[in-house]
């Protein structure tokens, strides 16, 4: 099976890299925009080489690049810094809140309506929502995060119109013809029904059964993985984007609602997210361990403070971080982490008071077994 090409595996590459820095402590960081060029340099020879005229080849790359850059000013839009800032505080609140400058200071809306519509309790962020904008966009951009549709029918040899499948948009068969004989019936037609097509390649390849290069049935899953690939980095690319546009503390945690949202790597926004003059940097932290973030984690320092791509960073841990970062000159935890201490401690006394009243229970329920003993016997 020709499996559709990759780029590098910056992850794997990223933990060899550190694991081999991490004594010195210094690592050259991967550079977030030269992710984003190994996507577009994917995109052409994947999605866009030999499926376009020239004139659509050269301009493809630049659409699809154009798109990630809007959806990043997107999210910016929809989370305006002052508001990450109310929501992750990493520097000094303005005295600003996006919900009243869309709904309460907007001339249109007090020119249209009274000051007691219910248009004023709105949330800016759930009224610009994901899907909102998704369906606001022009039809070559909404199909962007359209789901992979298969062909209804696949040959298995194109130049013989003999043994096929036919296949629901979902890529499930809903009928086998044809391959019995091809496969002189180690598989029988009725088998394949209702199994994935990717299924199918695979059982075929388990049982011998050697495919023609040009083979549609694996071009076909091909085709519907490289569609989900694309969907999947185009958005890893908006993440990588929105922390290279909004620096060093916005950046990272406008990214890691991103990446919770979208179900994107949380580990990125916090691995570019460490600058030691972020006052806000252990609640953001905090953030994201309770949102399942790993302490083994190992983080750049400075990212945004380079001279240039090339220059070697510090890098720390999370557990490193965990046991070094103050939230403030005068405490080393927030305040929830406090609260969260003080009901652990609360709950560590209950338990040893329920533990000691049960001891005291049942050694007063010993003594008066006996006396009771005790009486009977001197009777």
């Amino acid at each position: 099976m020709l499996l559709p090409k990759r780029k590098v595996n910056w992850k794997l590459m990223l933990e060899n890299l550190l694991k081999y820095e991490q004594k010195q402590k210094k690592t050259i960081p991967v550079a977030l925009n030269d992710k984003v060029d190994e996507f577009i340099n994917w995109y052409f020879e994947n999605m866009v080489r030999g499926h376009y005229t020239d004139i659509r080849e050269y301009h493809q790359p630049i659409e699809m690049r154009n798109f990630i850059e809007k959806m990043a000013v997107w999210y910016e839009l929809r989370y305006p810094d002052y508001e990450i800032n109310r929501l992750m505080p990493g520097s000094g609140q303005e005295n600003i809140e996006i919900d009243d400058v869309m709904f309460n200071s907007n001339r249109y809306i007090n020119e249209q309506l009274d000051e007691d519509s219910d248009v004023r309790v709105l949330d800016w962020d759930e009224f610009y929502n994901t899907k909102t904008f998704i369906n606001s966009l022009p039809s070559d951009e909404r199909c962007l995060f359209q789901k992979p549709r298969y062909r209804n029918l696949v040959y298995l040899e194109p130049n013989r119109m003999s043994a096929h499948l036919h296949l629901t948009f979902n890529g499930i068969v809903e009928k086998s013809e044809g391959l019995g004989a091809y496969t002189q019936f180690k598989i029988k037609d009725k088998e394949l029904q209702g199994m994935h097509v990717k299924t199918v390649v695979k059982i075929l390849q388990e049982n011998g059964i050697v495919l023609s290069s040009n083979n549609e049935l694996e071009a076909t899953v091909n085709n519907a993985e490289n569609w989900i690939y694309q969907k999947e980095e185009m958005l890893n690319c908006v993440m990588y984007r929105i922390i290279e546009r909004g620096g060093s503390r916005i950046g990272p945690r406008r990214a890691f609602l991103f990446a919770k949202e979208f179900g994107r790597n949380i580990d990125i926004p916090m691995m570019y997210g460490v600058d030691y003059s972020d006052p806000g940097l252990r609640r953001f932290m905090n953030e994201y361990i309770k949102a399942g973030g790993s302490k083994d984690l190992i983080c750049y320092v400075g990212y945004f403070s380079r001279a240039s791509k090339n220059e070697k960073v510090d890098i720390v841990s999370m557990q490193e971080l965990i046991q070094s970062i103050h939230n403030d000159c005068v405490t080393k935890y927030t305040p929830e982490e406090t609260e969260l201490h003080q009901r652990m401690v609360n709950s560590l006394a209950n338990q040893i008071d329920k533990d000691g009243i049960k001891k005291e229970e049942v050694k007063q329920l010993r003594l008066q077994r006996k006396l009771e003993k005790s009486r009977k016997n001197s009777v």
